[in-house]
C-alpha cells in the first residue's frame, strides 16, 4: 500500500498530487481544510514515501488510492487531483463513483494525451534516463508557476521534496499518463458533481480547454485563479481553499 497522512476529522477530502509532487505539497492547503473536514493525501507510487509500481497505470494508481479507503474504513469521500492526481481522481470516478460524493480537476483534462504530449512524455523520460530525476525535476518546477509568482522559498520547498522522486517511478508515471485514456465522454455521462479548478496563466492545460470540459458536465462548478498558472492550489491558496469548502459542503449534503 502507498504512503499516506490523515489530518483533521469529518467528512473526508482526498487530495491526490501532480507529476514531480508529493503529499506535502497540499500542505498550505490541508491547514484550511483540516479546519473543516477530514483530509487523507496519499504519496502516488514512485513519489515521497512510497515506492515505485512496477508497470503502473492511472487505473493502478487509483486502486492504490482505493485500498487507503478501505483501511480507513471509509465509504463516501470527495476526490481532488492536481495535473496527474487529476487523471487518477479520474479513473478513481470511473471504477468506484460509489465511493465519491463528488471530485474535482485541479488544473487537469479528462482528454488523453495527444501526439505532441506523448512526444514530449518521451523526451522527458529520456533526459531522466541519460542525466537522472534530480536534474530534471529542477528544471520541471519553476515553470509550473506565473511569472507574478515571486515565493522563491515556496518554490525551493517543492523543488526538494521533488528531488525525493525515483527515477523508475518517473518514467512510470510518465508512460502511465501517456497512454491513458480519453475521459471526456465519462464527464458527460456521469451525475458526480465536478470542480474545476483553472488557472488563467496555464500554458499545459489551457483555460479554454477546462472551460469546454465544465460545460460537458451535468453538474460542475468552476474555480478561476485569474493569477495563477499551473499551480493554483499554491498560487492562490485561499481563494482555492474556500472553493473546495464550499464544493465539499454542498456535494456532502446531497
Amino acid at each position: 500500500m502507498i504512503h499516506y497522512s490523515k489530518f483533521g476529522e469529518g467528512n473526508t477530502i482526498v487530495l491526490i498530487h501532480g507529476f514531480c509532487e508529493n503529499s506535502t505539497c497540499f500542505k498550505q492547503q490541508v491547514f484550511f481544510l483540516q479546519q473543516h473536514f477530514q483530509v487523507i493525501t496519499p504519496d502516488l507510487p514512485g513519489f515521497g514515501n512510497s515506492a515505485p509500481i512496477e508497470n503502473t497505470s492511472i487505473e493502478k494508481m487509483a486502486d492504490e488510492v482505493k485500498y487507503i479507503l478501505e483501511k480507513e474504513n471509509i465509504s463516501s469521500c470527495i476526490m481532488l487531483g492536481h495535473s496527474m492526481g487529476g487523471y487518477v481522481a479520474l479513473a478513481f470516478a470511473k471504477k468506484y463513483s460509489h465511493l465519491l460524493k463528488g471530485f474535482g480537476l485541479m488544473h487537469s483534462t479528462a482528454y488523453a494525451d495527444g501526439d505532441e504530449r506523448k512526444l514530449k512524455r518521451d523526451q522527458a523520460i529520456k533526459v531522466i534516463e541519460e542525466k537522472g530525476a534530480e536534474v530534471y525535476v529542477q528544471n520541471f518546477i519553476p515553470p509550473l508557476f506565473s511569472t507574478s509568482f515571486t515565493d522563491n522559498k515556496i518554490i525551493n520547498e517543492l523543488i526538494v521534496e521533488a528531488k525525493r522522486s525515483k527515477s523508475k517511478g518517473l518514467i512510470e508515471s510518465l508512460t502511465a499518463m501517456k497512454t491513458r485514456e480519453d475521459c471526456t465522454t465519462f464527464l458527460q455521462q456521469t451525475v458526480l458533481p465536478i470542480l474545476f479548478c483553472v488557472g488563467k496563466n496555464d500554458t499545459i492545460i489551457p483555460e479554454k480547454d477546462m472551460f469546454y470540459q465544465a460545460s460537458l458536465c451535468k453538474q460542475s462548478q468552476i474555480i478561476y485563479l485569474q493569477n495563477s498558472a499551473h499551480m493554483g492550489y499554491i498560487e492562490e491558496v485561499e481563494k482555492c481553499a474556500e472553493a473546495i469548502i464550499d464544493f465539499a459542503e454542498s456535494a456532502f449534503q446531497n
